[in-house]
């Protein structure tokens, strides 16, 4: 097991890689209004500038966690924040909107291997009585750079061109990189064969899926391209499970789904990540264009939010502990599901335009539902399979959790724009409603998969049978 200074060492650079991936989920947000104007983009490549990214990320976790296994997790781990870091100087340099989605999708595939690779690195340094404790800090730092993601937006488009929220990347990412070659110590894990058809495969079919979605209110729902696209993303979908099903080493290891405790954590992961996400995206624009606030005044007020997530995350990693894993994640959803009801029966009540005290409790509640989420969901998927399988399950978490915030964004983006044109600020809040209820709607789905599936308390025997390679159907 490593020294203490080693894994304060790993932390260290574990967590700046995690920080600066996390600072551009929602740097990017508040910079969109500017895009934009830059560009003259509509609405779809508004979602394509934040799918873009999360759909590369989404589709190459996996893959990236096999890498880190077979080649070695420091190679890999490096590897994520280089082309990460080559992917924001090259959004920074885009002059089009092709151009910055093609370099967004490059950002998406450096932090498909940093994330889950600096959790696999976290969750292998320490003891299970630690393991928590650390994760809690890991999501921490995540949240951290959630919180400031929308201020630092904020301030930079105040003054400065929308370009500069991805040159501030490329500074962080050069001094991860040599802190990580210093400090960091080789592993491996398990050694598996490389499916680059499953791989294709799964990429294909999940952009036909969202492209279709994403394309159905501007191109008409009866267009070939649409149903086309949607149809040829779930026969692919299809190709790409039953090609799995017929490999003796496949990259997603549909065994595990009958884990009770993996399938419901996958499912609320994903179902949340929706439902957040794609909230998340649309305020950022309902700040902005329904309220009137500045870049930096929308970064502010969104820091009520993202700071209550950086709080909450590691008050988590302490109480489930003491709670239990099931308890937190379920009080944490509740708290989203609250906030997207507040929020929408307030438009309905207040109209678009009022003041920002009375948005703080929702965001209170969303931010804070949020740190009370991630921790429980990453923690209880690496304790409901083996030790030995912890790369695969954390990249198959983030996978399920991105999809959930691409679908998330797709569909509130897709009921959003089912309105008709908007032309003011009540108009905008009509527009959001719906899609707040929708919302909701996925963060109740999130919510019964917890309740329904996970049942029985936590087996102290989870550790022995992971050393022995069984499955568990262990329960939080």
């Amino acid at each position: 097991m490593p020294s203490t200074a080693s894994r304060v060492r790993l932390l260290v650079i574990t967590c700046i890689a995690l920080f600066m991936a996390m600072l551009d989920n929602l740097v990017i947000g508040v910079a969109l209004p500017s895009i934009q104007q830059d560009f003259h983009a509509g609405m779809s490549d508004l979602q394509w500038f934040l799918n873009a990214y999360t759909l590369a990320f989404a589709v190459l976790l996996i893959p990236f966690s096999a890498l880190g296994d077979r080649f070695g997790r420091k190679k890999i781990f490096l590897l994520g924040i280089v082309l990460f870091t080559i992917g924001s100087l090259a959004s920074a340099l885009s002059s089009s909107s092709i151009e910055l989605s093609l370099s967004r999708a490059l950002q998406g595939i450096g932090s498909a291997a940093i994330i889950p690779l600096s959790l696999t690195l976290v969750n292998a340094a320490f003891p299970p009585e630690k393991r928590a404790a650390a994760i809690g800090l890991w999501s921490g730092i995540s949240g951290l750079g959630l919180s400031i993601g929308p201020l630092v937006g904020g301030i930079i488009i105040n003054g400065a061109p929308w370009e500069m929220v991805f040159w501030i990347n490329v500074p962080i990412g050069i001094v991860a990189v040599i802190l990580g070659a210093m400090w960091l110590t080789e592993s491996k894990g398990e050694r598996k064969p490389l499916d680059l058809l499953g791989i294709v495969l799964l990429g294909a079919s999940l952009f036909g899926i969202v492209f279709g979605l994403m394309r159905g209110n501007s191109e008409g729902w009866d267009s070939f391209t649409v149903w086309g696209s949607m149809a040829g993303g779930v026969i692919l979908l299809l190709a790409f499970y039953y090609w799995e099903r017929s490999r003796k080493q496949p990259f997603v290891q549909f065994a595990y789904f009958r884990n009770r405790n993996y399938s419901a954590y996958l499912s609320a992961g994903f179902w949340m990540n929706a439902g957040i996400f794609g909230a998340i995206f649309l305020l950022t624009l309902f700040l902005q264009q329904a309220q009137g606030y500045s870049a930096l005044g929308a970064g502010v007020r969104e820091m009520v939010w993202t700071v209550c997530t950086m709080i909450c995350a590691p008050l988590a990693g302490l109480l489930v502990g003491r709670y239990g894993t099931k308890q937190i994640l379920l009080f944490g959803l509740f708290l989203q599901i609250a906030a997207m009801l507040y929020f929408a029966f307030m438009i309905i009540g207040q109209g678009a335009v009022f003041p920002f005290g009375y948005m703080v409790p929702a965001m209170i509640a969303a931010g804070a539902g949020m740190g009370f989420s991630f921790t429980p969901l990453s923690h209880g998927i690496l304790t409901s399979v083996p030790d030995h399988a912890a790369g695969e399950a954390s990249g198959l978490s983030n996978a399920s959790r991105e999809l959930g915030g691409v679908f998330g964004v797709a569909i509130s983006g897709l009921v959003f724009e089912s309105g008709g044109a908007i032309t003011s600020p009540d108009a905008f809040g009509d527009h959001l409603v719906p899609a707040l209820f929708v919302l909701a709607g996925m963060l109740v789905m999130g919510f019964g998969s917890v309740a329904i599936l996970i049942r029985r308390k936590h087996s102290q025997a989870m550790n022995d049978s992971s050393s022995a390679g069984t499955l568990m159907d262990t329960n939080n």
